[in-house]
């Protein structure tokens, strides 16, 4: 049966899918008072990530990251009422590479903003563990925000056999190994996505040098040493030394 138009929770309404994820399916909804927010809607064997997403974000609440508002069902499926993050992915926005050459202060405030919010989460004690272009909903100034918390957890959380937590290209090297994870592993996914934005292109092998040497170099560096414990871990510094290389006031 198609899910368009079908009422969920508190008179929340189904308009059409925003978009498809590895766990999950995104429905654009409007609420009971025309409000507008959106709809995960979980496989059937995925249950223990919205058990998850929503017990590790439902008391979040910050300007740079989605809302969990809600857990629901969908045609017997487990689904989360969230806000709407308005704008399109990431490596959508950003169809001119490389994107600090070619919008320089937009794509720095995206990486402000993904910095903001993963500040706030580490304060709260969580960390993100898969900071990855379609998970960053970018706006037409660069204004950004973070979303999807299934595979979020608190730092340090051990399992009972390694877990290999976070998508490959933007994995660091401790979640490659399956170890616990802290803050400085969602920071190196951000030293990927400022190495992305400089070169317009994914680390690598082949990862090209930059057409001209650039001041943010220097954080790149830091941001992914590969030695967890030299790499730069904490997101507001990260955030400060990024506005000073740039000398961009935000």
């Amino acid at each position: 049966m198609p899910l368009a138009g079908q009422i969920v929770g508190e008179g929340v309404r189904l308009v059409r899918p925003l978009g498809r994820g590895s766990h999950s399916v995104v429905y654009f909804a409007v609420g009971p008072g025309g409000q507008p927010c959106a709809v995960k809607i979980f496989d059937e064997h995925f249950a223990a990530h919205a058990v998850r997403e929503y017990g590790n974000a439902s008391g979040l609440d910050h300007p740079r990251l989605v809302r969990v508002i809600a857990p629901v069902r969908v045609d017997n499926q487990p689904a989360l009422i969230v806000t709407l993050a308005r704008g399109h992915l990431l490596f959508e926005r950003y169809a001119q590479r490389p994107a600090l050459t070619h919008e320089r202060r937009a794509y720095l405030l995206t990486l402000v903003h993904l910095l903001d919010a993963l500040a706030y989460l580490h304060g709260r004690g969580i960390v993100h563990r898969d900071v990855k272009p379609e998970n960053i909903i970018v706006e037409p100034d660069g204004s950004a925000k973070l979303v999807d918390f299934d595979l979020s957890g608190p730092t340090r959380e051990s399992f009972d056999t390694p877990m290999r937590m976070g998508t490959a290209a933007f994995q660091s090297p401790e979640a490659t190994r399956g170890e616990p994870l802290g803050p400085e592993s969602d920071l190196y996914a951000v030293g990927v996505l400022l190495g992305w934005g400089l070169h317009g292109a994914l680390s690598g092998p082949d990862f090209p040098p930059p057409p001209l040497p650039d001041p943010l170099d220097a954080l790149l560096v830091q941001l992914t040493e590969p030695d967890r414990t030299r790499r730069l871990g904490n997101a507001p510094e990260a955030r400060e030394r990024l506005l000073e290389l740039a000398s961009l006031p935000y």
